[in-house]
C-alpha cells in the first residue's frame, strides 16, 4: 500500500481536480502537480525523547545544508536538478 501519490493537474478528473482546487483555495495549472501523503497518526515525542528528536533534526538540517567546498554552486545546482528529476520521474 503506498502512502505518497504525485498526480499531474492534466490527468485529474474534473471532480478531482476541482476538489484539489478547493483545498488549495486556487485554479491548477495544467503544468502542474500535486501530491497526496497519507500518514498514520503517532503521539508526538515528549520529554527526553522529544529533546533528542529535535536535536537530530537540527544536526541533519545541519548536515543538508553544509556543501562541499570543493563544488560549485553551478555543479552543485545541476547535481540538485539531476536528482530531483531522477526522484520525480525514475532512471531515464
Amino acid at each position: 500500500m503506498q502512502d505518497l501519490s504525485i498526480l499531474k493537474a492534466r490527468d485529474l478528473s474534473p471532480t478531482a481536480k476541482e476538489v484539489f482546487e478547493a483545498i488549495l483555495g486556487r485554479n491548477l495549472r495544467d503544468d502542474e502537480e500535486v501530491g497526496i501523503w497519507a500518514s498514520r497518526p503517532h503521539e508526538a515525542p515528549t520529554g527526553q525523547a522529544r529533546k533528542e528528536a529535535w536535536r537530530d533534526l537540527n544536526l541533519h538540517l545541519d548536515h543538508l545544508a553544509s556543501k562541499p567546498k570543493d563544488v560549485s554552486d553551478d555543479e552543485m545546482e545541476k547535481l540538485v536538478d539531476d536528482v530531483w528529476d531522477e526522484v520525480r520521474h525514475g532512471r531515464q
